[in-house]
């Protein structure tokens, strides 16, 4: 892609590239818009925000958030250990106390800032109706409300990598030199301190350098590499332990298009597959407009979806979370296409999707992620004073977060010894039974054959409903 062939990315272009006047929403300025829009991502992203943790948010607060802040910022010894955001939920819990909203407030606040990182890169590229109702899809969007109240660096990771993309454009587009300078500057930020967010933003920087190598944008890859220089510097006092990780775990999750991969993803894969047919060609027409733009936006998930796979190395579908805005935008481009021809489908596609991610969200708010906290009080209501209590394998390491006198089994000769000695009846507490059924598969053997089922507290996550069953000696 040589420099004289990329066609320029002004706002003036993205304005006349449709003849269909936006009609009645300019009755509203587009700050007053987008001020509806953000209250009503900080609306949806508030509700339930402090519904008990799930299993990794657990994990998240044993061994990340109750390190002091030296810790955090100088260990690495897991895949799961987001730095900045265990170094924001950390001081937000000393603040607040470990209470749910407090410890997940750093994702929350990401994910409010990205509804509008989202919009900040897409009026870059399409109309303001366009741009516009494609960041009210993305505010009620299911999965964005959903990963923000998960105490984890998705979010984060999402508002960077959008925020970086956006700024990369205005940079290229600079005028002047003071404009490109300052432009750099929060470019090169905004790729380090994604970076120290979540490693899975290399992918980012690695999608922009091969476009900006290929382009011969020698100026923004110059800031490119100050951005990765920052990360560095930022990573400085773990990098160590953080090459040692990652040059000896590639078990990480699952093999990409595996059986466990394929379980994970199953609930989004009537989309996938009509994303499949309809993207090449909506990234096609982005690409006649906006060549340089339809690369920087997809080349990075290309990477992130190869690359693990051509080193070996498991993933879970949330390792793809760059994959949803880029699903948006694709989805906008297919709405710039159909108001060029039928003037209410932009509306009825957009009201469709709204009321769809509207209804998910009403199923999804009254359900907590995993319910420990209920399944431990319907025992609490049911046990005799005698009755003993155990947690098996993930579900009792969880329940010990709430109640520490929980016994936990994670093994069969941890069962069998127990057994030996055990006299009064037992409430069993366990989640993810597939997963118990496939490691520990004589546990789960036991678990159906010698023990009665009581009740079962449906959550969000697949699979992780809690279940509570009953052994008599």
């Amino acid at each position: 892609m040589a420099k004289h062939n990329i066609t320029p990315m002004t706002q003036q272009s993205c304005k006349t590239q449709s003849v269909v006047p936006d009609s009645g929403f300019y009755r509203f300025s587009e700050r007053q818009v987008m001020v509806a829009i953000l209250t009503l991502a900080t609306l949806l992203r508030l509700i339930g925000a402090n519904s008990e943790f799930w299993f990794d948010e657990i994990v998240v607060v044993q061994n990340q958030v109750r390190l002091s802040a030296y810790e955090i910022v100088t260990q690495y010894d897991s895949a799961g250990h987001h730095v900045m955001n265990a170094l924001l939920a950390h001081f937000s819990a000393a603040i607040w106390g470990e209470q749910p909203w407090a410890v997940r407030l750093p994702s929350i606040l990401f994910g409010i800032a990205g509804v509008w990182a989202f919009y900040f890169l897409a009026r870059q590229l399409w109309s303001r109706q366009i741009a516009l109702l494609g960041t009210l899809m993305y505010a009620v969007s299911y999965h964005h409300v959903y990963y923000t109240q998960n105490a984890r660096a998705y979010t984060a990771l999402l508002f960077f990598a959008l925020l970086a993309s956006g700024l990369l454009l205005r940079l290229l587009q600079a005028s002047t030199k003071r404009s490109a300078r300052w432009y750099g500057v929060a470019y090169a930020c905004a790729i380090g301190l994604g970076t120290y967010a979540l490693v899975i933003m290399l992918f980012i920087i690695a999608g922009h350098g091969c476009v900006l190598l290929v382009a011969r944008r020698w100026h923004a890859l110059g800031w490119l590499l100050v951005g990765i220089v920052f990360a560095l510097l930022l990573y400085t006092p773990m990098l160590f332990d953080l090459v040692v990780y990652y040059a000896q775990h590639l078990e990480t999750g699952h093999a990409l298009f595996s059986i466990g991969f394929i379980r994970e993803l199953k609930p989004v894969i009537p989309l996938l597959l009509c994303g499949a047919v309809v993207a090449p060609v909506l990234l096609w027409r982005l690409a006649q407009r906006h060549p340089l733009a339809a690369a920087l936006i997809v080349i990075p998930l290309v990477l992130n979806t190869v690359g693990p796979a051509l080193r070996g190395q498991g993933l879970h579908p949330r390792s793809l979370i760059y994959g949803l805005p880029v699903a948006y935008f694709f989805l906008m481009e297919g709405l710039d296409w159909a108001r060029l021809r039928f003037r209410w489908a932009t509306w009825i596609a957009v009201g469709v999707v709204t009321v769809v991610s509207l209804g998910m969200l009403v199923r999804y708010y009254p359900l907590p992620k995993q319910g420990f906290q209920q399944a431990l009080h319907y025992i609490a209501a049911h046990r005799s004073p005698n009755d003993e209590q155990m947690g098996l394998t993930l579900g009792g390491k969880a329940a010990r977060f709430y109640d520490p006198s929980l016994v936990i089994i994670e093994t069969a000769d941890q069962l069998r010894q127990w057994l030996e000695n055990a006299r009064d009846p037992t409430w069993v507490l366990f989640t993810f039974e597939s997963e118990l059924r496939n490691t520990t598969p004589e546990l789960h053997d036991w678990l159906m054959t010698a023990t009665t089922h009581q009740a079962i507290f449906p959550g969000v996550i697949g699979d992780g409903a809690v279940q509570v069953r009953l052994w008599l000696p």
